[in-house]
């Protein structure tokens, strides 16, 4: 038995291994979910999957908020979207374009990654819903854009845009 699966067996699997195991299963859910779903459904199939994610990530902004101290600011929302990005091992760059608008760019998107390798971008459906929903619930106000969707060669540019107070 070589020493990876001596160590497996015994539960001592190295923590970069377990993210890594974690990672590549939730993009495995997250593609064959949305790829099930509008074979058997259609629109309405992924009009479903947006709901779940929208649902978990309504739910996951609250954890968030809670966890970390949040508080419902722009920054805030942000703050967010890069832990998150962090646990799925998305690389992210963010362009503050005002005080009010902030965009983040992809130059490596795990979920971009599975997506394409099943020939489908289902951002829409799962990636779209989840982070809008996180952004939304944390901070007041806040509205996400798409400047720049994906296409089989680039992940997408996303914003959270908040509205000045009149």
């Amino acid at each position: 038995m070589g020493l990876m699966r001596t160590a497996a067996v015994k539960g001592f699997i190295p923590p970069g291994n377990k993210v890594i195991e974690l990672r590549d299963n939730l993009m495995r859910l997250m593609t064959t979910t949305a790829t099930v779903m509008e074979e058997r459904f259609g629109e309405e199939g992924l009009q479903a999957v947006a709901e779940v994610f929208r649902r978990l990530g309504t739910e996951d902004a609250e954890a968030l908020r809670s966890r970390l101290d949040l508080g419902d600011t722009l920054k805030d929302a942000l703050d967010a979207w890069l832990v998150i990005g962090h646990v799925m091992g998305s690389k992210i760059v963010t362009t503050w374009i005002s005080e009010n608008r902030v965009e983040t760019d992809h130059p490596f998107c795990p979920q971009h990654k599975a997506f394409t390798s099943k020939g489908k971008l289902y951002c829409e459906s799962v990636c779209w819903p989840y982070v809008e929903a996180v952004a939304t619930g944390i901070a007041k106000g806040a509205k996400m854009e798409v400047p720049k969707p994906a296409d089989d060669k680039t992940a997408c540019t996303k914003a959270i845009v908040i509205s000045p107070s009149e």
